[in-house]
């Protein structure tokens, strides 16, 4: 059942809207009713419904007003709009908010079913989850993505979390939108929207066990990004620094763990001397940049061992490491076990 606000200021209306048809055959469960658009809005903001239908004209707070506090606040349902005479000016708004319907009052039996049937088709689209894998040619991940170009362009900005876990939940916050995708080899996945990516991601409510990307602007374009960077920090079990600049050096050193890098080469890279890069690195993630390289190659060689039928020694040069006795003390210390043990 799609959950179901309604909102009007005469109560007639609102008795009138949810008599109209029969919300439940149609798949749609009635929610709250609601005279006073202030508590309305409260309402939006804490359950995060999936349709809401409110009427233009409302003492206040119009339906206009009212679904653009609800989109600045990251609400991401559908809305409809209600008036009781032909009123373009609002339609136009509504184009530019992106609303699902417009239907005029009095109540057309005929007209709402309509509605709902366009509701239905939307609201099934969001559900629709094609396998997102972040080793697809971007090409391929954009046109996969979209199905959600309608929620895209509702936000400015936004991140991806992954988790092992089929069953973990997680609970939209304040200001943000959980699109839930599809991602080959996680558990769980969500797209965080928001028009405040990094307000967002500061105020993730808990990462454990989450590998999450750095915010980015402009989600549709970044997508392949955010799925490689969310798909690095799951496997290689680390969090993206807030800092711009370390977090790029981060998904570089993932990206080439495989081969041979070198602290003075990709100081270089980076326009950096060796010893002021180190410095950067390391107060940006935390960790000596080295023992940074170290974890990501050990913890991805221990997601391969796990996830593939590739040999150990094939394995650990894909990795980085080329000398495979070291490659198994190294393992030995982060993991606890042996390559072989982790295997078994």
């Amino acid at each position: 059942m799609w959950r179901t606000v309604m909102i009007d200021d005469e109560p007639w209306a609102l008795e009138g809207l949810a008599e109209v048809i029969d919300w439940q055959a149609a798949g749609f469960s009635i929610e709250g009713r609601f005279t006073d658009p202030q508590e309305a809005f409260a309402f939006l903001c804490e359950n995060q419904p999936d349709v809401v239908f409110t009427d233009i004209r409302m003492p206040g707070i119009s339906g206009v007003e009212l679904i653009s506090m609800a989109r600045q606040r990251g609400i991401g349902c559908e809305f409809v709009l209600i008036s009781a005479y032909e009123d373009f000016k609002a339609a136009q708004q509504a184009i530019l908010l992106d609303v699902c319907g417009y239907v005029l009052k009095p109540y057309d039996p005929e007209e709402i079913g309509k509605v709902a049937g366009i509701l239905r088709k939307h609201l099934k689209g969001r559900n629709a989850l094609p396998q997102l894998d972040w080793q697809d040619p971007p090409e391929l991940t954009l046109k996969k993505a979209a199905a959600w170009e309608k929620e895209f362009r509702r936000y400015t900005g936004g991140f991806l979390c992954l988790h092992e876990d089929p069953d973990i939940s997680l609970e939209p916050w304040e200001g943000v939108q959980l699109l839930p995708l599809s991602v080959k080899g996680a558990g769980k996945s969500f797209l965080v929207l928001s028009n405040d990516a990094r307000s967002a991601l500061a105020a993730f409510p808990c990462r454990e066990g989450w590998g999450v990307s750095q915010a980015h602007a402009s989600v549709e374009e970044n997508l392949p990004v955010l799925l490689k960077e969310a798909w690095y920090a799951l496997q290689c079990r680390f969090h993206f620094s807030a800092k711009d600049l370390v977090g790029e050096i981060q998904l570089y050193l993932c990206e080439n763990m495989g081969e041979d890098l070198i602290l003075g080469q990709i100081a270089q890279h980076y326009h950096f001397s060796e010893p002021y890069f180190c410095v950067l690195f390391k107060r940006g993630a935390g960790v000596p940049v080295m023992r940074f390289i170290q974890l990501v190659r050990v913890n991805y060689a221990a997601y391969l061992i796990r996830a593939t039928d590739k040999r150990l020694q094939e394995i650990s040069e894909q990795v980085g490491f080329n000398n495979y006795s070291y490659f198994g003390k190294l393992f030995k210390k982060y993991q606890g076990i042996t390559p072989e043990s982790c295997r078994e």
